[in-house]
This record gives C-alpha cells, sequence and structure tokens, in this order.
C-alpha cells in the first residue's frame, strides 16, 4: 500500500487513516468562494482522512455555510478581533512569567525586513504555553517601552529594497501594538491533535500551524491559491492610504508568508506563476509541488442559451476589480444593448463600503438591470450555465475555481491574465490586462456576436477540464503528499515524492 492509499482508500471505506487539521482563513466553512469550494471537494475527496477545520475570520461570523462530510469536524474557530480572550487547555507550566520583550520580538520578526522567520517560534509558543498571560503581558507598560524601542529600529532600517521609512505617530503605533497583540492571540489558540497541518494561505493561518510544528514535531503543507503577499501588496496600493497606513499591511504580511513559507515540509501552489514568488521569498525548490485546482468530471454540457448573458462569479473584493467589470459591462451594452450581465458573490465583511462604491458606480453607469449583482450561490457550476460568456476581471488570481467551472460546463472564459489562468484556459478563451476595459470588452463582443465561435472555444474548454483538469488528478496529488507526510517520510524532498510517481501531474 503506498502512502497515498492511506488517505484515498476505496469509496465507502470508514475515515480512519491520518489526522490533518486544515488552516482555513477567511474561507471554509463559513465563507463561500473559490477556496472553500476547494476545501470542500479536498475534504468529501479524501473519505480516508480524519479532518479537523479550524477556522479563522472575522468577528461575528456564527453559522457555517457549508454542511461539513462525515469524516470532518469543526476543530476551532478563532473570531480575529472578536471579544473572548485565549483559553488554557492543558496544565499551567510550573514557572510563569510575563514575557514583556513579547511585542518587540514580534515587531521585529513580522516587520523587519530580513530576520530569520523562524526566530519568531519561540514567542508564538510561548503564547500558546501561556494564553492567560498574553492580554497581561500586552498591558504591561515594559512590554510597551520595549515595543517602541523595537519599532523605532524597524522604521529606521536600511537596506536596498527599501524606500524611505513611513512616518510613524502614536496613533499608528498603539494601531500597530494592537495587531501584534491579534498575532499572540492566534499563537495562543489551542489546536486539535493531529498527524499533518494543511494550511490554504500563507498568512495568519500558518501562525498555529507553526505552533503545532514546533511543539509536537507536526510536518505542515502550504496551498497556495492566489499570492498572499502579492494581493495584499495590491490591496494596499489602492486602498488611498498613507505610506504608514500602507507600511503595516504589507510589512506583516511579507513576514507571515516568510513564516509560513520556513515552517512548511512542502508547499503546493496551484499554478506554476505562484511558485516564482515562493522561490524569491526563500521556499527552495525541491519542497514546491504545483498542485492544480481540479473539478468533477463533467459530463455532457448543455447548450450555452444564445441569450446574450455574460456570468460573473466572486467575492466583491477589491481583487476582483469589479469597476473594471462594470465599465466592460456598460462597453459592451452600447454595441450589444440586449446583452445582460448576472454576477454573483457575496459581500465579504469588512468590504462593505467597496460594495457601496460598486452600486454607485452600476447607477453613474446608468447600468440598471444589464447588469444584476444576484448575491451569493452555493452553485457556482449551476449558475454558468445560464452564461454564454463567463467573465472575470480579477487583478490577482491563483488558479481560479471559477475559470475550470466554466470550461466545465463548455462556456467560454473573457478574463484578465493573472496568476494560472492561461495554464487553465489555453485556447478556450480571451485574455486581456488587468484594467483593460476595452480589451475585455472587445473580447466579450466578439463572443456575444459569433455564437459559433463562442461555442467551438467552449467545446475546447470542456476538453480541456476532461484532459487535464478533474478533480481525481488534484485529490491524488494531495493525497500522495499528505501520505508520504503522515507516514513520518519528512525526510524525503517533495521533488523525489514526485519522481517516485507518487504526485499526479
Amino acid at each position: 500500500m503506498s502512502a497515498a492509499d492511506l488517505v484515498r482508500p476505496a469509496a465507502g471505506a470508514r475515515a480512519d487513516g491520518p489526522r490533518v487539521t486544515l488552516f482555513a482563513e477567511g474561507t471554509y466553512p463559513f465563507v463561500v468562494g473559490g477556496v472553500s469550494t476547494w476545501c470542500d471537494l479536498l475534504l468529501r475527496g479524501l473519505p480516508g482522512v480524519r479532518w479537523s477545520v479550524f477556522a479563522l475570520t472575522g468577528a461575528e461570523l456564527e453559522e457555517p455555510v457549508f454542511e461539513l462530510p462525515p469524516n470532518a469536524t469543526l476543530g476551532g474557530h478563532l473570531q480575529l478581533w472578536g471579544p473572548r480572550e485565549p483559553r488554557r487547555t492543558g496544565p499551567r507550566p510550573p514557572r510563569r512569567r510575563r514575557r514583556r520583550e513579547l511585542a518587540a520580538e514580534l515587531v521585529q520578526g513580522l516587520l523587519g525586513w530580513s530576520p530569520d522567520p523562524l526566530d519568531l517560534v519561540p514567542a508564538l509558543v510561548w503564547c500558546r504555553q501561556n494564553p492567560d498571560l498574553v492580554l497581561p503581558t500586552f498591558r504591561d507598560e515594559e512590554t510597551w517601552r520595549q515595543y517602541v524601542e523595537a519599532l523605532a529600529r524597524v522604521l529606521s532600517e536600511e537596506h536596498p529594497e527599501l524606500g524611505e521609512p513611513a512616518p510613524f505617530d502614536l496613533d499608528r503605533a498603539v494601531e500597530t501594538y494592537q495587531t501584534i497583540s491579534w498575532v499572540a492571540r492566534t499563537a495562543a489558540e489551542p489546536t486539535p491533535d493531529a498527524d499533518v497541518s494543511l494550511v490554504t494561505a500563507a498568512g495568519w493561518s500558518a501562525v498555529p500551524a507553526a505552533v503545532d510544528k514546533a511543539l509536537h514535531d507536526r510536518p505542515v503543507v502550504l496551498s497556495e491559491h492566489g499570492v498572499y503577499v502579492r494581493e495584499n501588496y495590491l490591496a494596499a496600493v489602492r486602498s488611498g492610504t498613507d505610506a504608514a497606513g500602507r507600511f503595516v499591511p504589507t510589512r506583516l504580511a511579507r513576514g507571515l508568508t516568510r513564516l509560513a513559507y520556513a515552517v512548511s515540509d512542502v508547499v503546493t501552489p496551484v499554478a506554476e506563476a505562484n511558485a516564482a514568488w515562493e522561490e524569491g521569498l526563500g521556499v527552495a525548490p525541491e519542497r514546491i509541488v504545483v498542485v492544480p485546482n481540479g473539478v468533477p468530471a463533467p459530463g455532457a454540457p448543455a447548450p450555452a442559451p444564445r441569450t446574450r448573458t455574460v456570468v460573473s462569479v466572486g467575492r466583491l473584493d477589491p481583487l476582483k476589480d469589479v469597476p473594471t467589470m462594470l465599465r466592460v459591462a456598460a462597453a459592451v451594452r452600447r454595441r450589444v444593448p440586449d446583452a445582460q450581465f448576472l454576477h454573483y458573490g457575496p459581500v465579504p465583511r469588512g468590504q462593505e463600503e467597496y460594495a457601496r462604491s460598486c452600486h454607485e458606480l452600476h447607477a453613474a453607469l446608468g447600468l440598471g438591470e444589464g447588469f444584476r449583482f444576484m448575491g451569493p450561490t452555493k452553485d457556482p457550476t449551476g449558475v454558468v450555465r445560464e452564461a454564454d460568456v463567463v467573465l472575470m476581471t480579477s487583478i490577482s488570481e491563483g488558479f481560479p475555481m471559477s475559470v475550470l467551472e466554466a470550461l466545465s460546463q463548455a462556456r467560454p472564459v473573457v478574463t484578465t491574465l493573472v496568476g494560472g489562468v492561461l495554464d487553465a484556459m489555453r485556447g478556450a478563451g480571451m485574455t486581456a490586462p488587468p484594467g483593460d476595459v476595452h480589451g475585455l470588452a472587445d473580447a466579450v463582443c466578439a463572443l456575444l456576436l459569433d455564437p459559433g465561435f463562442a461555442e467551438l472555444l467552449g467545446r475546447r474548454g470542456h476538453a480541456r477540464v476532461t484532459r487535464l483538469f478533474g478533480q481525481d488528478r488534484c485529490l491524488d496529488g494531495y493525497a500522495a503528499v499528505l501520505g508520504a507526510l503522515a507516514a513520518d517520510v519528512r525526510g524525503v524532498p517533495a521533488a523525489a515524492v514526485v519522481a517516485a510517481g507518487t504526485v499526479a501531474g
């Protein structure tokens, strides 16, 4: 029996294989989206795994929107910025004192330009071992004093890649202190017992996995969909805030990403485009195994409705660049007046103002019923069947499930050329650079006005998904990696696992 057989047994087998904790950040099982769809597919498709889901969300998300499969439980739910204090689950250590250097260690390790990210781990481990001392430590005057000194050192760093230091006032320093305290709070949260940690983003969700690795020698797999640090850079640039306001989120994203990469035994990006970022931030190539996303084997596709309907699926989020989508719709309707645009997707918590601005632009462009916000959907594959064309205007993606779902239904895609999009849809759609309203609109018009050509591209996409991106191929890749690590073969480089034929693709 191979390692993969431990986590992907025959259909109907009991889940008595390895225990894996899935660390999900802002996604499964509380939020609908592409990563959540992938998580659900993985849990259901690997019935031999005993899954525990540890969800990190914004405050006030209480009810899951996904029903967990029988082989999975919700093993933890940390509401970032929520009111609950860290809790202890084990005995108190015999010697206990406040770690007054804690905030200084965290700000230096996470916001500094070139520290060894593994130097952060002892401080994070202390938080897990002393959860009831985390908040008292941050309320200590000496902790604040050491933090201010460390922050000053970070702000005065010199490096060829650094620009002018960000101007910081007391209010910004206090906000940063609060943010750093939440990193400690995240490290302090108890996690389920497991054999392997699977982290879905190189961000906050890597913090508890790093502690588990240090305390329990638990291997870590990082599955990177979008490139976390890149997406935070893009969000900061578009935020309109000042240099100090951009400094903390971008440096924190970089610090969390470097920590995630440092503690991961295997990094499984969904596209080769992600791997270049990972190598650039220190991941050795032999630890990278590209495992593209997959979708269930498509049956015979339903014919396109030929109603000149354009469907888009995605949350209302700056990374999805909804304003460009609206401007594309306006440009298309000037040339194809009966074109109809349907957008399916939720408004994530914290993006309410962005959603309002999108609705204001919708009104300003006079789109009316020509572009309808349909709200969230639990059936993304079903809604693309309503389409003649599927549109995506993102400024950052990994290997988008929405594109695969469209191709599985033989619908041509018009998309921005980002992430692994071209790998997914080569020859099955049309692309333009991010923000290129005219290029995207021209492509949509070409397909709406020539349904025969649109159907040709749709058939190519259907054949491509069937041949290359079925869910079995994706599941076999994760079965091999998780099985190898659970079987205690961490000393074998990921490249050797691939060479031995245990990872599909």
